[in-house]
C-alpha cells in the first residue's frame, strides 16, 4: 500500500501538472561539461556514465548540503530533518554510510577518525560550492577505496570576473545571510578577482543554531528537555595561477570546524558536547601542450574529533592521510584518450590510549584507463588499477562501460566494474577487536540504463536498473572482533524525468525502488538472511515544480517521499530493538525575487515541511516541525 503511495505521489507531480518545470537538478544535459568519472572535462555526451550535476543555481538556493542530497535519486540521508546539529548518515542505492566518497574537487576527502572512514557532513558547507556532480556504482578505478556505492564530487567556486585576458578587474564580493526557525542563522562572505595570470577567491561562512533537543521527549511523565543547538565556521581559499600558456597551478585550502551538543540516547536527554576540526590543503598542477596532458594532485586532510560525553568522559580522536595522484593523458586521434596513473594514499590514526601506538595504512595503486569514440554513436570506457596495501597485501579492480546512441533522442549505456573498501587503521589495530589478518571489502557492481531526451531540452527521461554485491564485509562480533564475514546484495532500479512547458514551467522528478540481502554466518554451519536494513527505505522519490516568470521572480514546491523502513536501536540492558518506521511525505516551498540582475540582490524565503507532517528519522530522535526562512544574497 505505501509503495503505490510513493509512486501515486510521484506520478501526480509528472503528469498531473504539467503547467510546471524544475530546475536542472537531476542530471546533465547533452552538452553540459563533467569532470568526475575521468582525468579530463567532457561532454556528457562522451562518457559512458550517467552523473548527476547539481547546478550552481540549485545550490544557492538550498540551505544544507544533506537535504539537497537527499533530494537526488538512490540517495538517503539519514537525519537530514532531525535536529541541525545531528549526526548525517550517507545511504547510496542502500550501501552503508562507508561506501560512499566524498571528493572535494575530484580529491577524496579521507578521514581515518571516523567509523568506517566515513565523512562527516556537518563539516561541508554550501557555501563556496559552484556544483556537484554525483556518480553511482563502483567507482574505485580512478578514486580508490571507499568508492563502493558511489562518489559525490564538491567542486569549489573558481573567480567570477571579468573574461581571462582582459587584465586587472575589479574585486567582486558575494555576500549572503538567511534566518530560520529554531534560532538558526547563517552568514558567508567571499572576494574574488582577477589578473592577467591570477585568480583568486576567499571566503569565510558561519553558521549557529540553538535547534531542538536532539533526543525526543517521551509522551508520558513531565520533561523538559534541554535544546541541543550546533556552531560552524568555514573558511576558504583557492588560487589559480597560468605561469604560461601551458601551465595551470592550484593551491587551495579549507578549514571547518563544527561543535554541537548531543543528548545521550533515544527519549534520554543529556548535556554532551562533540566538535570536529578538519584542514584540508591541497594543490593540483595541469601541464597541457597539443595532444599531450599531465597533472598532478596532492590532498592532506587532518580531522581532530573530540566526544565530550558525561557517563563516558572524554574520547579524542585524531585522523590524518595524505593523497597524491599522477597521471599523463595520450590523445593519438581525436576519438581516443589514453590515461596511466597511480596514486599513493597514507593514512594515520593518532592513538589516545598510552599503550597503544599511532596506526597508518598505506596504499600505493597504478591504473590504466582508455576512453574511446569508435563510431560517432558509440561510446568504449574500460580501465583496470592494481592496489597493493601494506598490510593486506594486493587486490585489482576494472571498469567496463559501453553507451550507444539507437537516434538523436534514444541512448542506451552497460557497465560492469569493481571496488573495494580497504579496512581502516583502527580495525587493523586499533584497541578494540583489531585483526590485522583482515583483507578489503569488494564488490561488484552492474548497471544498464536508457536515456531518452529532446535535443531542444524539452524533456528528459532517464532510467537505469542496477546490482552490486559485496563479498568479504568487515564486521564486528563481540567475540572475535573484527572480521571479514558476511555478504550483501543489492538490487534496484531508478528513474528519473524532466518537462519543460513554455519558458516559465518546469517540472522534474525520480523515483528509486532497491531492495537487499544480507547472508549472516552466524555460526560455523549456520547462515542467516535479511532483506531489512536499518533506516534504509526500499522506496524513496521526490518532484519539483518551478515557475519563472518573465520579470526576476522563481516560485518552486517540492515534495519527498520516504518509504517504509526499519530501525535499530538498543535498550538499556542494550538489547536490540527493530521498530518499524513509518512512511512520510515532506512539502516544502521556495520562492525568490532578483533587483539588478544577476550581479545584484536577491530576496528569498522558504517554508520547509509545509504541511507540518509528524514523521520519525530515528526512533526515539526528534525531527524538525514547519521551518520558515528568510534570506538576502548579493553580488557587487
Amino acid at each position: 500500500m505505501h509503495q503505490c503511495t510513493a509512486f501515486l505521489f510521484f506520478c501526480i507531480f509528472l503528469s498531473g501538472q504539467l503547467s510546471a518545470q524544475s530546475a536542472p537538478t537531476l542530471s546533465t544535459t547533452g552538452d553540459a561539461v563533467i569532470v568526475t568519472g575521468a582525468r579530463y572535462a567532457r561532454p556528457a555526451v562522451e562518457s559512458p556514465d550517467r552523473v548527476t550535476v547539481i547546478d550552481s543555481a540549485t545550490i544557492a538556493r538550498s540551505a544544507d548540503l544533506s537535504q539537497l542530497l537527499n533530494e537526488q535519486a538512490g540517495i538517503v540521508i539519514n537525519g537530514a530533518y532531525s535536529n541541525p546539529g545531528k549526526d548525517k548518515s550517507v545511504f547510496l542505492r542502500n550501501g552503508g554510510n562507508q561506501y560512499t566518497l566524498i571528493l572535494v574537487d575530484g580529491q577524496p576527502l579521507i578521514d581515518p577518525s571516523s567509523l568506517g572512514g566515513a565523512v562527516d557532513l556537518r563539516l561541508l558547507s554550501l557555501r563556496g560550492i559552484q556544483r556537484i556532480e554525483i556518480l553511482r556504482g563502483a567507482r574505485s578505478l580512478l578514486y580508490g577505496s571507499d568508492a563502493v556505492a558511489g562518489v559525490i564530487n564538491l567542486i569549489t567556486e573558481p573567480a567570477h570576473t571579468a573574461p581571462a585576458g582582459d587584465g586587472s578587474s575589479p574585486v567582486r564580493w558575494h555576500l549572503r545571510a538567511a534566518a530560520q526557525r529554531y534560532n538558526t542563522y547563517e552568514g558567508s562572505v567571499a572576494a574574488s578577482g582577477r589578473t592577467e595570470k591570477l585568480e583568486y577567491r576567499l571566503g569565510y561562512d558561519y553558521y549557529t543554531t540553538r535547534g531542538l533537543s536532539e533526543a525526543a521527549e517521551p509522551a508520558s511523565g513531565q520533561h523538559d528537555f534541554d535544546r541541543d543547538g550546533a556552531q560552524r565556521h568555514t573558511y576558504s581559499a583557492g588560487l589559480t595561477y597560468r605561469p604560461t600558456e601551458h601551465w595551470t597551478i592550484r593551491p587551495a585550502l579549507r578549514h571547518a570546524t563544527f561543535a554541537g551538543d548531543y543528548d545521550a540516547g533515544p527519549f534520554t536527554d543529556a548535556e554532551n558536547t562533540y566538535t570536529n576540526e578538519l584542514w584540508l590543503p591541497s594543490l593540483a598542477a595541469d601541464y597541457v601542450k597539443g595532444k599531450t596532458s599531465a597533472g598532478v594532485r596532492y590532498t592532506y586532510a587532518a580531522t581532530d574529533r573530540i566526544f565530550d560525553d558525561a557517563a563516558f568522559g572524554r574520547s579524542p580522536f585524531r585522523g590524518r592521510a595524505h593523497q597524491g595522484d599522477a597521471y599523463a593523458i595520450l590523445r593519438p586521434r581525436p576519438s581516443l584518450h589514453l590515461t596511466a596513473g597511480a596514486q599513493l594514499r597514507h593514512e594515520k590514526l593518532e592513538s589516545s590510549f598510552p599503550d597503544v601506538p599511532n596506526l597508518t595504512a598505506v596504499n600505493l595503486a597504478p591504473y590504466l584507463q582508455f576512453n574511446w569514440i569508435p563510431a560517432e554513436r558509440w561510446l568504449v570506457e574500460a580501465g583496470y588499477r592494481y592496489n597493493h596495501h601494506g598490510d593486506f597485501g594486493g587486490q585489482s579492480n576494472y571498469s567496463v562501460a559501453v553507451g550507444a546512441r539507437a537516434s538523436e533522442r534514444l541512448g542506451f549505456r552497460a557497465s560492469v566494474a569493481s571496488a573495494f573498501q580497504s579496512p581502516t587503521p583502527d580495525q587493523l589495530g586499533g584497541p578494540f577487536g583489531a585483526n590485522p589478518e583482515l583483507q578489503p571489502q569488494v564488490s561488484t557492481s552492474v548497471e544498464v540504463g536508457a536515456r531518452l531526451d529532446d535535443p531542444t531540452g524539452k524533456f528528459r527521461i532517464d532510467l537505469a536498473v542496477f546490482q552490486r554485491n559485496i563479498e568479504q564485509l568487515i564486521v564486528y562480533d563481540f567475540q572475535e572482533g573484527y572480521l571479514n564475514r558476511d555478504a550483501l546484495r543489492d538490487r534496484g532500479i531508478e528513474l528519473e524525468a524532466a518537462v519543460r512547458i513554455g519558458q516559465r514551467f518546469h517540472l522534474s522528478g525520480n523515483l528509486t525502488y532497491v531492495s537487499g540481502r544480507l547472508r549472516e554466518q552466524t555460526a560455523p554451519d549456520q547462515v542467516t538472511e535479511t532483506t531489512d536494513f536499518p533506516r534504509r527505505p526500499r522506496l524513496t522519490s521526490f518532484a519539483g515544480v518551478t515557475y519563472r516568470a518573465e520579470s526576476p521572480f522563481l516560485l518552486r514546491l517540492t515534495g519527498s517521499y520516504t518509504g517504509e523502513r526499519q530501525d535499530l536501536i538498543f535498550d538499556e540492558n542494550f538489547a536490540p530493538l527493530r521498530p518499524t518506521l513509518e512512511p512520510y511525505a515532506l512539502v516544502n516551498v521556495y520562492t525568490e525575487y532578483r533587483f539588478g540582475g544577476a550581479r545584484g540582490l536577491t530576496v528569498f524565503g522558504e517554508v520547509q515541511n509545509l504541511t507540518d507532517s509528524d514523521f520519525v528519522e530515528v526512533s526515539g530522535f526528534s525531527t524538525v516541525g514547519i521551518v520558515p526562512r528568510l534570506g538576502v544574497a548579493y553580488d557587487l
